[in-house]
């Protein structure tokens, strides 16, 4: 979270904390909020960090690597890795929380509270949620209280590292340096070399070859790892779908939770209208003359009467329309509040109901007709309106109580009796499924499509022990338990079942040495001076030459720009090179010229001067704040405890 300076506090902030909402706030100041027993796996001078706050940090890391990899479980080597640098991470933040102290940084509450009710995360559809944030909060473990102390602490980071950055800046000659790069052109000539082209279905493979290369590659024609697995699921929403209600309970709960339901007096309108007046930016009103004032009322007038012979407006406005009258406008708003549209059109349409249309309202802008639509809010605000939203939040609501309730007991009772789930299921009225056999990369959907609970299932030690998981929270509110039931390890496919398979692997392998020889013969001609219509090669080229291309030509494939603004300035003569991509294919790059990039003016060019500044700063910020955190750290006095974790 702390690698990133930016500029402005302000821009940053809601990235840092959706960021650790999504990864953990682990990471940041779990030494000062977190208890925990008497081991400790880090001292930051008098400061000490326990175990229970690894804890956390290693198996939040753990989950992102995881997620990285799409799910699959990590390797022992990865693992240390992991508990590594989730240590490594705790002794920054605390080394960052102590200087923080030091310099007396502070955030008002104010500050804390504006910045939580402005993320997204937390806002519902009327803005900040309080329930929402709540939930939130609880379900990455944490109390309020502890979550805006790690807010505070993120705010204070925020205005160390600002401090830093603002005394960073470039220097003209970097920044024209920087630009002319950014703009340079080159000429250059390429091709491409397919590799499916240098495939041979017809060549002879010999039994010899097919066992050689079968033997050597048993991983590419391998049954994968698979598991069969049984869980218990609980979700919100399929408590919700169970639960009853009746009259007398939805209007208890409507009366009780009012407050959610009430809204302002709001009215849909439909207008037809001919403006006579144009406001300027100064507010100040172009009106029409007498003769287009006169013309205008005939015009809406006519549109009235064709109204009350029962055409809709959309009719009359087609009708105008094709008799080339354009001055007749049509609109279409959704529940207007008062105090929006002019005050004659209001006084019709807040004491009209659903369906009138009104006659021809004059207002300084021009002439309307009005039609009421739908009403809601005010005399409206009754129970009758909102039924259906009531019953789905009294459902939901008296879910989520259900679901604490039950989701304690599954997370105890599937811990305590960890070689079952039947104790669990009996307890909380859910049934245990049983899945078929499946594996890391099985087409699936539902619970097993989810990467965490595909991780937990091919858990080591979930597999040999053959325990309970720990509860697998899949997204607010839906938590799984499950439990390893059969395991089958990956096994090579006889060689009968796969001859085919490993003669195209064969033939394909046999293609990539090819098309790696014929580019390297082309680049060697070209090096040696022969033209690109003297070449002697086995295939067909098709040559393309872009003159002055820039690194950001759509035209040109990507992969051949960024070899050609890799290589050098030709010097004597053109720089000839070759790429491999990852498809297997080739491109031939010949870079002739290059030319050095002129800095314009602007507001273009000082839109890219700035944003080319900010970047050079940010890159420069970065460096700055890994090489601050190095020197504090070897200023401070750090112990390390491995052996705790």
């Amino acid at each position: 979270m702390l690698g990133i300076i930016r500029d402005k506090a302000s821009g940053w902030i809601a990235g840092i904390i959706v960021g650790a909402l999504i990864i953990s706030f682990a990471f940041w100041g779990v030494s000062s909020y977190f208890g925990g027993g008497d081991i400790y796996v880090a001292t930051v001078n008098d400061s000490k960090i326990k175990y229970q706050a690894f804890q956390r940090a290693f198996y939040s890391l753990r989950q992102q690597m995881q997620s990285v990899l799409g799910g699959d479980a990590l390797s022992l080597e990865e693992e240390e890795f992991v508990k590594e640098q989730a240590l490594q991470n705790l002794v920054d933040t605390e080394l960052v929380n102590q200087i923080i102290k030091d310099n007396g940084l502070r955030v008002t509450n104010k500050k804390v509270v504006d910045t939580i009710k402005n993320l997204e995360f937390f806002k519902g559809n009327e803005g900040f949620d309080r329930s929402k944030y709540e939930r939130a909060v609880s379900s990455m473990g944490m109390d309020p209280v502890y979550f805006e102390a790690q807010l505070r602490m993120d705010l204070l980071s925020e205005q160390l590292q600002a401090g830093l950055s603002d005394s960073l800046f470039i220097l003209d000659s970097e920044l024209e340096s920087v630009l002319k790069l950014k703009s340079q052109t080159r000429d250059i000539t390429y091709s491409s070399l397919n590799l499916t082209s240098f495939v041979d279905e017809t060549s002879e493979v010999t039994n010899s070859e097919i066992e050689d290369f079968y033997k050597s590659h048993p991983e590419n024609f391998a049954d994968p790892e698979k598991v069969k697995i049984a869980y218990l699921e609980l979700d919100v929403s399929d408590l919700a779908e169970a639960i009853e209600t009746n009259e007398e309970s939805l209007r208890e709960y409507y009366s009780n939770n009012k407050d959610n339901y009430d809204v302002a007096e709001q009215r849909s309108i439909t207008k037809l209208f001919i403006q006579t007046a144009i406001e300027d930016a100064d507010d100040n009103l172009k009106e029409a003359t007498e003769e287009e004032l006169a013309k205008a009322k005939t015009d809406i007038e006519t549109a009235l009467a064709m109204v009350k012979e029962g055409k809709n407006f959309e009719e009359v406005l087609e009708k105008f329309t094709e008799e080339g009258k354009g001055s007749l406008q049509f609109s279409e708003n959704t529940f207007m509040p008062r105090g929006v549209l002019e005050k004659e059109i209001e006084e019709f349409l807040f004491k009209s109901d659903e369906g009138d249309i009104s006659e021809v309202i004059e207002t300084k802008k021009g002439f309307t007709i009005v039609k009421v639509g739908e009403i809601r809010g005010g005399p409206k605000n009754i129970y009758e309106n909102v039924a259906e939203q009531v019953k789905h939040d009294y459902k939901q609501a008296q879910a989520e109580l259900q679901f604490f309730e039950l989701a304690d007991q599954l997370t105890n009772l599937s811990y305590e009796h960890s070689d079952t789930l039947e104790v669990a299921a009996e307890a909380i009225g859910q049934k245990i499924i049983e899945t078929d056999f499946f594996s890391r990369d099985s087409v699936t959907d539902g619970v097993l499509s989810k990467p965490q609970v595909i991780s937990n299932s091919f858990n080591e030690e979930l597999i040999s022990s053959g325990i309970n998981s720990d509860a697998i929270e899949l997204s607010d509110n839906h938590i799984v338990v499950l439990r390893v039931l059969e395991h089958q390890i990956a096994k090579t496919k006889a060689l009968e079942d796969v001859r085919e398979d490993v003669i195209a692997a064969i033939r394909l392998e046999k293609a990539a040495k090819k098309i790696s020889e014929v580019s390297d013969a082309i680049v060697n001609q070209l090096d040696s001076g022969v033209s690109i219509d003297a070449i002697e090669s086995d295939v067909e080229l098709e040559w393309n030459t872009v003159e002055k291309t820039k690194r950001d030509n759509v035209e040109v494939n990507r992969s051949v720009l960024r070899t050609a603004f890799q290589v050098g300035v030709p010097v004597d003569m053109p720089i000839v090179t070759s790429n491999r991509l990852g498809s297997g294919d080739y491109s031939i790059v010949i870079v002739s010229a290059v030319y050095d990039g002129e800095t314009s003016e602007g507001e273009d060019a000082e839109n890219l001067r700035n944003s080319t500044d900010l970047e050079l700063r940010r890159a420069r910020g970065t460096n700055e704040w890994q090489e601050f955190i190095k020197n504090a750290k070897s200023n401070a006095e750090i112990k390390l405890f491995k052996e705790n974790i």
